[in-house]
């Protein structure tokens, strides 16, 4: 059989634990194939249409949806769920019976893709993994070497290749010293993950400045200067007033999860979130758990999830960190990079409140594999909803939380 989507072999730079990822199939406990729409690109489409198998090439069709689409389309079709369980109709036994008749070069990119995404980027190839996915949140949050980066070969459709272009009129080559800066900071011994990222938010608060005005010239002084702050070891000196405020958190927090996530989640999905209130001290309903109450239990879970991570995963939300960091070109992915920034410390402060609950929801701490698991339902459910991360900015902005003291407030936990 040809090969319908050609792949090529190439180098690529990644996590260490990117090549360590494969797919579970059908031991994974959160399928991909389900509950998500699911396009359908115009080659694979054509191809499904012309298939010389007149009983799969039905089946498929009774399944598509298919819309009116301009030439240029990239996906004029999608898979059309099964009503009752919301799963793709194609599998067979947990499988499914496109690859598993036709072979892996008949998937669409979307299936092909996930939850892979592959880039060239300032002529450097780099690939990381969506931590939607269960394997890829255990590989990418619980080794303790899984963001060693290493160069090693990787085979990829071109179809699915991002190649971002310069932004914010910064050229490619500074805007990949940017990045590398981001990352490295993240990496730093010696200071504390909040530390870090109040580091980062005052370098993205002062780059968006610079860029608004115009001055991409300063922008090679602007980084060298926060490379100094922090090798000369001046950020705990900046940052040594900063206590924890956990009333302040849990407040925000929870009212992310009230005005943003409750609309979010279908209800039969969210049973996958029980733990959440049960760790907060709540019963079924938002309704029954008091602001005292709130902060009590938060805190209380805070103190537990130092305790699991110290035990199970070191570096869960470091890890987390990193990955979106690369993952998303930051950052180079919103309006302005402080823009990017507080969409990342957003989400940062809902999956801490997330993983508090889950270690405040029980007796026994969580494993690391629990509290992965954790991370990736978050993921999973909020990471590839664009509208959620506008409710969710628009609803802290509304608060006044976009501006970088209240920010501050947050992170030190």
């Amino acid at each position: 059989m040809s090969e319908l989507h050609p792949e090529r072999t190439i180098q690529a730079l990644r996590p260490r634990y990117v090549s360590r990822f494969s797919c579970i199939g059908a031991e994974c406990e959160d399928s991909c194939c389900k509950d998500w729409v699911i396009t359908v690109d115009r080659t694979t489409l054509d191809a499904w249409q012309q298939l010389e198998d007149a009983g799969l090439r039905h089946r498929l069709a009774a399944h598509l949806q298919q819309r009116t689409a301009p030439a240029g389309e990239a996906s004029p079709a999608s898979i059309r769920l099964h009503p009752d369980t919301q799963a793709c109709p194609l599998l067979e036994n947990h499988l499914c019976c496109v690859q598993k008749s036709l072979g892996a070069t008949y998937l669409s990119n979307t299936c092909h893709a996930y939850p892979r995404v592959s880039r060239l980027f300032a002529g450097q190839h780099e690939q990381a993994l969506t931590l939607s996915c269960p394997e890829a949140a255990r590989q990418a949050l619980l080794a303790a070497d899984a963001f060693e980066f290493v160069e090693e070969p990787a085979t990829l459709r071109t179809e699915v290749l991002e190649q971002p272009g310069a932004r914010h009129g910064l050229p490619v080559e500074l805007m990949s010293e940017i990045r590398i800066y981001c990352i490295q900071l993240m990496q730093t011994q010696g200071l504390e993950l909040w530390q870090k990222l109040a580091v980062l938010g005052g370098f993205c608060e002062a780059l968006s400045c610079s860029l608004a005005q115009g001055g991409q010239a300063d922008v090679p002084a602007l980084l060298k200067s926060y490379v100094l702050i922090v090798e000369n070891g001046l950020v705990g000196e900046a940052l040594g007033q900063l206590q924890p405020d956990h009333a302040v958190q849990a407040r925000t927090s929870w009212l992310l999860w009230q005005n943003t996530v409750q609309d979010r989640v279908p209800a039969a999905q969210r049973a996958s979130f029980h733990f959440v209130l049960q760790g907060l001290g709540a019963g079924q309903a938002t309704a029954d758990i008091g602001p005292q109450q709130l902060i009590e239990h938060y805190g209380r879970g805070i103190g537990r999830l130092d305790q699991a991570m110290a035990a199970a995963a070191p570096g869960l939300l470091q890890h987390y960190v990193l990955n979106e960091l690369f993952r998303e070109l930051f950052p180079f992915n919103g309006a302005s990079p402080y823009q990017h920034y507080l969409v990342l410390i957003f989400r940062f402060t809902l999956l801490r409140l997330v993983l508090a609950a889950r270690c405040n929801a029980g007796e026994e701490l969580p494993d690391g594999k629990a509290l992965a698991r954790a991370v990736q339902l978050f993921c999973r459910h909020f990471q590839h909803d664009g509208i959620f991360t506008q409710q969710m900015g628009q609803v802290l902005a509304n608060h006044g939380w976009n501006r970088l003291e209240n920010v501050y407030r947050l992170l030190r936990a």
